[in-house]
């Protein structure tokens, strides 16, 4: 798991206290169903945010490859 996944996972489980300590302010207004559903939708977010940071980490890696193989051919 990366640094950024870290600290998006730890933001993640923040958010999902906060809206559990609201519920229970609030007086059941949030239901547990819901705050499942957005758990899982913050997961998907988060799985495919992680996706493109690899994918940018791998185009940003070809470019300076190809920026190093040119630049040693003089």
């Amino acid at each position: 798991m990366s640094d950024v996944d870290d600290l998006v996972g730890r933001h993640v489980v923040w958010i999902v206290r906060l809206l559990m300590i609201s519920e229970g302010a609030l007086g059941g207004f949030v239901r547990p169903e819901k705050i499942e559903e957005m758990d899982e939708e913050l997961t998907r977010v988060i799985e495919d945010f992680d996706r493109a940071v690899n994918v940018e980490a791998l185009r940003v890696a070809k470019e300076t490859s190809k920026q190093a193989l040119f630049s040693n051919r003089r």
